[in-house]
C-alpha cells in the first residue's frame, strides 16, 4: 500500500519571542538609524538580494583587492575557516563530508582592502558523487574558482594520521593544473596534534622541503665509521642487480609515454623538464598529469605555510595579515556592505541540511531533498520560512519524525536559531517531512 504523500505531513514549528525591532516602533525621523541596523549583509528575501547586486559598487580611494580560492578535500575546515575570517557565520558547516555542495563567495573589508573567499565544495571522485548522491558539478567547481582566484590556499587537515603526511591526488591535480597561481599551505587542526614536532615533520613532507623557493630544511649526514663487511655486500647487491634495474627503466619509460589525444603525437612524460612545468612552460594533458603527480606527496611552490585551528580561530589573523598586504590595487568587486553572494533561500536550506547531516548518521541526510515551500517577510519584520523534506522510502519518513517529533522539533529549533543569528532577525521556521514517492525515480 502506497501513503499519499499528504498523510506523510508532518509540522514542525516553534514561537520563541525574539527582541527585534519593528520599523514602526523607531521614532519618526531617525531612517538613518533604521537603515544602519538593518544594513545586515546577509539580505533576507530575494527582493533584498536583488537589490543589493544591483548597487553600484563604490570603491574607496585606494581600493585593493584580493580573491582566495580555499581548496581542500571535504571535511578540512574550509567552511570553518572562511566563517572564522569573515568573523560571522556564512558558510554551513558540519562534522559529515560534502556539507558544502555548491561554491560561495565570502566578502571581507578591511580599511580600504576588500577579500573575498571562495568556498568550494571537498574536492571529490566520481565514486564518491555517485556514492553520496552529490551534484555532477562538484566535480568540477573547484578547478572553476581557480579561473579567478589570485591565491589557492590548500587546507590540509593534520589531525587525521593516515593521511596527513601527504596530499590528496585531486588536490595535486589541481595545483599542477595552476602552477603559476601563487599557493599557501593552511595546515588545520592543529590543536588537535599532541606532539607539535609532528607538525615540522609533516610540513617537511609535503612541502618537498621548500617553501617561498627556499629549502627549509637540510638534512646533515652523520659520521658513521665505514663497516667493510657491510660495504662489500652492498656492492655485490648492486652488482647482482644492475640488470634488473636496467630493465625497470626501460619498462617504465614506455609506461610514462602518454599520447596527448586523439590528434597530435605520443609525449614522452619522462623528456619534460619538470622545472619547466612547474613553471607553467608546458600544459598538461589530464593522463599526463595522473603520471606526473603519481607517487607525489608534496608540493614545492608553497610561498607560505601557516598552522592553524579554525574552530578555535588560533592563528587566523596571522593569515588573515597575510591575505591582506598579499592584495593589489584594483576596485572592489562588492559593495561594503554584502557578506556572501548566496542567496537567502540557499543559506536556509544549507543551514537546515547542515542540521540533518549531524543529527543522522550513515546515508540518510544525503536521500533526503530539501525544497523551500513558504518565504514571507510580515510587516512586522518577522521572516517566515517553511521547507519541505522529501524522502524517498515512508520507513526514513518515520525516522526523520521520531516518536511525536522527537528527532525533528529539535532540528528545526536550532535551525531556526541559526537563521536568526544569520539575518539578524526574527526567523519563524516550519518543516514539512514528506514521504515523495517521485524522489525513487531519480
Amino acid at each position: 500500500m502506497v501513503i499519499p504523500k499528504t498523510m506523510w505531513h508532518f509540522c514542525v514549528r516553534s514561537f520563541h519571542r525574539f527582541n527585534a525591532v519593528a520599523r514602526s516602533s523607531l521614532p519618526s525621523g531617525n531612517e538613518n538609524v533604521w537603515d544602519a541596523m538593518y544594513k545586515r549583509g546577509i539580505p533576507r528575501t530575494m527582493d533584498e538580494m536583488s537589490v543589493m547586486l544591483g548597487e553600484r559598487v563604490d570603491s574607496p580611494p585606494n581600493s585593493r583587492l584580493l580573491k582566495i580560492a580555499i581548496v581542500g578535500v571535504p571535511n578540512c575546515g574550509k567552511s570553518t575557516l572562511i566563517n572564522s575570517l569573515v568573523g560571522r557565520k556564512v558558510c554551513s558547516v558540519s562534522s559529515k563530508v560534502h556539507t558544502t555542495e555548491v561554491s560561495a563567495r565570502a566578502v571581507h573589508n578591511v580599511d580600504s582592502t576588500q577579500m573575498v573567499f571562495l568556498d568550494t565544495p571537498g574536492l571529490v571522485t566520481p565514486q564518491e558523487v555517485s556514492k553520496h548522491s552529490l551534484n555532477r558539478s562538484l566535480l568540477r567547481e573547484a578547478e572553476i574558482s581557480l579561473h579567478e582566484a589570485d591565491v589557492m590556499a590548500v587546507i590540509h587537515d593534520v589531525s587525521n594520521k593516515y593521511t596527513c603526511n601527504s596530499l590528496h591526488p585531486r588536490v595535486l591535480r589541481l595545483l599542477a593544473l595552476y602552477p603559476t597561481t601563487p599557493s599557501i599551505l593552511i595546515l588545520n587542526k592543529v590543536d588537535l596534534v599532541k606532539h607539535k614536532q609532528r607538525l615540522l615533520d609533516v610540513t617537511r613532507t609535503i612541502t618537498e622541503g621548500i617553501v617561498g623557493g627556499n629549502r627549509s630544511h637540510v638534512e646533515k649526514k652523520k659520521d658513521v665509521p665505514l663497516n667493510k663487511e657491510k660495504f662489500l655486500r652492498k656492492a655485490k647487491k648492486t652488482l647482482q642487480s644492475k640488470e634488473t634495474c636496467t630493465e625497470d627503466k626501460i619498462e617504465k619509460k614506455s609506461e610514462n609515454t602518454l599520447i596527448t589525444g586523439q590528434i597530435g603525437l605520443p609525449r614522452d612524460i619522462s623528456q619534460i623538464s619538470e622545472q619547466d612545468i612547474l613553471e607553467g612552460k608546458v600544459r598538461l594533458t589530464e593522463q599526463e598529469i595522473n603520471a606526473f603527480i603519481e607517487n607525489r606527496t608534496g608540493w614545492p611552490l608553497f610561498q607560505e605555510v601557516f598552522m592553524i585551528s579554525a574552530l578555535s580561530s588560533l592563528g587566523v589573523d596571522d593569515l588573515k595579515d597575510f591575505f591582506y598586504y598579499k592584495a593589489y590595487e584594483a576596485p572592489w568587486i562588492f559593495n561594503s556592505q554584502m557578506l556572501t553572494d548566496q542567496n537567502p533561500q540557499d543559506i536556509a536550506l544549507m543551514t537546515i541540511r547542515e542540521k540533518f547531516l549531524d543529527a543522522f548518521k550513515n546515508e540518510i541526510p544525503y536521500n533526503l531533498k530539501f525544497t523551500i515551500e513558504h518565504w514571507d517577510l510580515s510587516e512586522e519584520e518577522i521572516l517566515y520560512i517553511t521547507v519541505q523534506i522529501g524522502c524517498k522510502r515512508q520507513g526514513l519518513a518515520r525516522v526523520i519524525i521520531g516518536s511525536g517529533g522527537k528527532c525533528v522539533i529539535p532540528i528545526a529549533q536550532e535551525a531556526e536559531q541559526d537563521l536568526r543569528n544569520t539575518f539578524c532577525n526574527e526567523v519563524k521556521l516550519r518543516l514539512n517531512v514528506v514521504y515523495d514517492p517521485a524522489l525513487k525515480k531519480k
